[in-house]
């Protein structure tokens, strides 16, 4: 059951790290819309607010970078500890409390 949950919470991580490639395209194309729009108006204010949404959008691409990082470390993380308790567990004595050591059975 556990090899089941480790796989589960890969793919998760895996379809959250895709939606995230995939949103991140979006809002780079938004932001250059934008940036491109707020050329374009000879209003002022309609273009200082088309420009404060890029900017805007500009540092929630910032922030889904930094999340991107976390979960792609955080699954190396995961990885790896399951790699080194996989083979703590594997080589591991059972203490008893009179002081008697008998290997861990592997079931």
């Amino acid at each position: 059951m556990g090899k089941e949950s480790e796989q589960t919470q890969h793919e998760r991580a895996e379809n959250t790290l895709l939606a995230i490639k995939e949103f991140k395209r979006y809002l780079e194309g938004v932001e250059k819309d934008l940036s491109r729009m707020s050329k374009r108006f000879s209003n002022k204010e309609i273009a200082h607010g088309v420009g404060f949404a890029a900017t805007g959008i500009h540092e929630a691409l910032t922030y889904l970078g930094i999340v991107k990082k976390v979960i792609e470390k955080t699954e190396r993380i995961v990885a790896k500890s399951n790699i080194v308790s996989g083979n703590e567990t594997a080589g591991q004595d059972e203490i008893h409390s009179d002081g008697r050591k008998s290997l861990s059975s592997s079931t």
